[in-house]
């Protein structure tokens, strides 16, 4: 049975929470035009970007998918809300995979203070039936992974998991130490239904501050991004019902380090040296993708996460390309092993592990 249902979309906006809730999101297929003039600098800096058509994930409407029927008994549903962040719930527990929920502007991450957004947070978790949430799990320690951490712990009750680096932003945002879990990498941690293992891992080339440069004390907000230092990157399996996936937030990896582990679905990010370098390429698809062997690809840090995440995202607009580059390399590469690329918009959701006996 295919792991989703494609669907065709079209677009309503992100709904309050005090009124009635739909189930998801409707959708479009098509994305486009200027993404503006962002003003950055002392007074006169500025640069104008824009999604090319070779950027435009139209391109890939084929692979745009989603899955918003009832779960049936042994099934997962992974929604993409983000950047990097998935919520991933089998009808009784729900998991989160990073915390960025918050929009935060260009200017504002390079010459302001970060803040998380409660009440887009709020209609977020509305949004996606995220009521049942009991543990969060950080990748690394970037804004743009951890950002609402804190928030959302305290606000859903779960258990913080992360690096030092991660439980001291969890710590400067008033999350009560006793919902604090250090990770400790290799050992299995069972949370209903589901046994995460959490894996060491490497952040994609060119990080930020260095390679495991730790947040050393409380971060309390407001914040400035060069404060969410990178503290260490760490990748999940996910087990459920002899079913497995791997989420990957970052596209950097270490040599061997995913040896032995295979997953029937992967969750990978696929920006920076994806999509820039061919010789990389080729190695992080023999290391990572080759290795763990995955029936379904979905890539994540894909959209230009410097403007509103909504129901239907924009590739990141500098580097649009990329984006394209790393695509298309993916989807030949997994159609030569008949696995699926598929690509979830905004508050989308697929649907894993069903019953082959089950109409998809």
């Amino acid at each position: 049975m295919p792991f989703f249902r494609k669907k065709t979309p079209d677009a309503e906006p992100l709904p309050d929470p005090e009124a009635p809730q739909p189930r998801r999101i409707r959708r479009r297929t098509v994305i486009a035009g200027a993404v503006g003039l962002v003003g950055v600098g002392a007074a006169t800096a500025g640069y104008f970007t824009y999604l090319a058509p070779s950027g435009d994930v139209s391109r890939y409407a084929a692979h745009l998918v989603d899955d918003d029927r009832d779960l049936r008994a042994g099934e997962v549903r992974v929604t993409f809300l983000g950047t990097t962040t998935l919520l991933v719930d089998d009808g009784v527990t729900q998991l989160l995979f990073d915390a960025f929920l918050t929009d935060v502007p260009l200017t504002t991450a390079l010459f302001g203070d970060l803040k998380t957004d409660e009440g887009k947070v709020d209609r977020t978790l509305a949004a996606v039936g995220a009521d049942r949430v009991k543990a969060v799990f950080v990748s690394h320690s970037h804004y743009d992974h951890s950002l609402d951490a804190a928030y959302l712990t305290r606000k859903t009750g779960a258990v913080l998991h992360g690096s030092e680096s991660t439980l001291n932003v969890g710590r400067g945002g008033g999350v009560p130490e006793e919902r604090l879990a250090p990770y400790e990498t290799g050992k299995p941690l069972r949370i209903g239904d589901f046994t995460v293992t959490v894996l060491a891992s490497k952040h994609s080339p060119g990080t930020v501050g260095g390679d495991g440069t730790p947040i050393t004390g409380p971060l309390a907000q407001p914040a400035k991004a060069g404060d969410y230092l990178e503290g260490g990157s760490f990748d999940f399996l996910v087990e459920h019902g002899g079913h497995s996936l791997l989420v990957k937030a970052s596209a950097g990896f270490l040599p061997g380090g995913l040896d032995g582990v295979r997953a029937d679905a992967l969750f990978c990010g696929t920006a920076g040296s994806f999509g820039k370098d061919a010789a990389f390429r080729e190695e992080f698809h023999r290391e990572v993708v080759s290795t763990v062997d995955p029936k379904l690809f979905v890539p994540l840090h894909w959209n230009d996460f410097f403007t509103p995440v909504t129901g239907d995202l924009t590739a990141n607009m500098k580097a649009v390309d990329d984006v394209a580059a790393a695509w298309d390399y993916l989807i030949a590469r997994l159609e030569e092993r008949r696995a699926r690329f598929a690509v979830l918009q905004g508050y989308r959701a697929v649907i894993l592990f069903g019953s082959p006996d089950r109409a998809a």
